[in-house]
């Protein structure tokens, strides 16, 4: 009885300790380093943003901010395993290792000029000097990309790099600049400050923005870059700016992950993205910008699978997950409480056979002092008797001795002590008393 109880309770503690393992591993957030740059970067707000709702309403998932000078050094953080996400710009080097999970935001990519300069056309750039704001070696391969679109030998248009819109106005009044290339969202500080200063720059008058033309075949050949509108009036002003819809060049910003990550994680990932994204929108326009990639199973830029299932809603459920698990675990509890049913059944059964073990040996008892020889032979089973007693009075009192099995031992011990009184009569000897013999 011991044993089994030793048994049962170490098997309780081990499904009690297997409990906790699995409450810990299910109840701790998954934490995801997220490689993102500049620091002062619309980028790196937004991540801030997210990171901040994630630990704000305790999600399963959160982010430790990897701070980088830029996207291609995001790019390599994550390719380096310093990251498991980034955030990356198309053009800028996709990680070999990293797999789209949602569109961070897409650029527009403007050439603009002041009015009266007499340049309306990429064409008319030559012997021309073209400003470049954030002079990215990504910002640098577009403006050659251009140039050669339209046949502009590169080593006629000079560059100069700019570090951000202020730079923009006192360059052209200055005639340091003809022209100014800027890649950023519409409404973001970058487009908006490079078109506030171009026009301040020309007096108040709308900035020329130079046709890019071929915009599909230049996305064709290089799927890096995508065909991208300005709607009329994405500048606003009056008359709008601009007049009439153009169609430019494009790139995105990406989040993307490491395609190490399991499909589970991803895919809880790109619902939570979605989730905070009302809320961040209140405060950072770009949440607004966030959508879902191309789910064409031959995009050039691959999607991870865990953020398809989500947007093609074959996220797994719970129990698709874990069904092999649960089913498994049932096992293992079925066979764990028939093991112990065997073993309870098993010290049952010795203890009823040790029951009527003493039951048969009562009955001996009666035989025996029947026959008794002498009065030494009848203190001797006397002796036994009351041991028998004994070890009834114990089982009765733990519980292992149903009343049926009382009732049994009584009518034994009263046979067996009826009996020895015979044999003494018998034998002209005094009857001795309960556990006289025993005192003796």
């Amino acid at each position: 009885m011991r044993r089994t109880t030793l048994l049962g309770l170490a098997a309780a503690l081990l499904v009690l300790g297997a409990g906790l393992i699995g409450w810990r591993a299910f109840s701790t957030p998954v934490t995801l380093r997220i490689a993102v740059g500049p620091a002062s970067s619309e980028d790196a707000r937004l991540v801030a943003g997210v990171a901040q709702v994630l630990a704000r309403e305790h999600e399963d998932i959160r982010f430790r901010i990897v701070p980088t000078p830029g996207e291609p050094e995001s790019a390599q953080a994550l390719d380096d395993g310093r990251a498991d996400l980034a955030i990356v710009r198309t053009d800028a080097g996709m990680p070999e290792k990293g797999q789209t999970v949602a569109i961070w935001h897409r650029d527009a990519v403007l050439l603009l000029a002041p009015e009266g300069r007499g340049i309306a056309n990429v064409g008319d750039l030559r012997d021309r000097t073209v400003g470049i704001v954030r002079k990215l070696p990504a910002n640098s391969r577009l403006l050659d990309l251009l140039l050669a679109q339209q046949e502009v030998p590169r080593d006629s248009v000079r560059t100069v790099p700019l570090d951000g819109p202020e730079e923009v106005e006192p360059a052209l009044r200055s005639g340091r600049i003809d022209a100014v290339l800027v890649v950023g969202t519409l409404t973001g500080r970058m487009v908006a400050g490079t078109v506030a200063a171009v026009t301040a720059a020309s007096g108040g008058a709308a900035p020329v923005i130079l046709p890019i033309t071929e915009v599909d075949a230049i996305a064709q050949r290089a799927p890096l870059y995508e065909s991208f509108e300005i709607v009329r009036g994405a500048f606003g002003g009056t008359p709008p700016r601009p007049a009439e819809p153009i169609k430019t060049l494009g790139v995105s910003h990406r989040l993307v992950a490491a395609a190490s990550l399991s499909d589970t994680t991803i895919s809880d990932l790109t619902k939570l993205i979605y989730q905070v994204r009302p809320v961040l929108a209140r405060d950072i326009d770009l949440a607004n910008r966030i959508e879902a990639p191309e789910t064409d199973k031959g995009a050039s830029l691959p999607l991870h699978p865990g953020a398809d299932a989500y947007y093609e809603g074959e996220v797994e459920t719970f129990f698709d997950r874990y069904s092999d698990w649960i089913y498994l675990g049932i096992m293992g509890f079925s066979i764990l409480g028939s093991g112990f049913a065997g073993l309870a059944s098993r010290a049952t059964n010795r203890r009823r056979a040790r029951t009527l073990g003493l039951l048969d040996r009562l009955l001996a008892i009666v035989r025996q002092s029947r026959t008794a020889a002498d009065g030494a032979e009848l203190d001797a089973l006397e002796t036994e008797t009351d041991d028998i007693l004994g070890v009834a009075l114990g089982q009765a009192g733990t519980g292992r001795l149903d009343h049926a099995g009382v009732s049994a031992f009584t009518l034994g011990l009263e046979e067996a002590r009826h009996a020895i009184a015979e044999r003494r009569r018998a034998m002209g000897q005094a009857a001795v008393p309960p556990f006289a013999a025993a005192a003796e």
